[in-house]
């Protein structure tokens, strides 16, 4: 299983970032387990600005797993274009780790 996030995007603002599954690993080593927690830490840092620092009204879907299929998504209730640029900068952000962590992640932009 590996990592793979996904990204909406409508009408050119992003609005949504979810991300589902959990990094696999070969034992002995802890690169899974380092891009799984930069990971959960981009998407805690982007949401709490979103909410905490711009009032942005965001939905929010967290289900730890106990399969390992974790899952955490968030949605812009009424995006705007700063808010969609803290988004477009996360998607940079996991594009970066997903190519330092080659073939642990995947990252995809999908037009709603």
């Amino acid at each position: 299983m590996k990592l793979n996030a996904v990204f909406e995007q409508q009408d050119g603002l992003y609005v949504s970032a979810a991300v589902s599954g959990h990094a696999e690993y070969e034992s002995g080593s802890e690169e899974g387990m380092i891009l799984c927690a930069a990971v959960s830490s981009a998407m805690q840092l982007t949401c709490n600005t979103l909410t905490e620092c711009f009032g942005a009204a965001v939905s929010i879907i967290e289900n730890p797993a106990s399969d390992a299929q974790n899952l955490l998504s968030f949605r812009l209730d009424s995006p705007d274009s700063v808010q969609s640029e803290l988004l477009h900068g996360l998607l940079i952000h996991l594009q970066v780790l997903a190519e330092d962590y080659d073939g642990m992640m995947s990252v995809k932009v999908r037009r709603v």
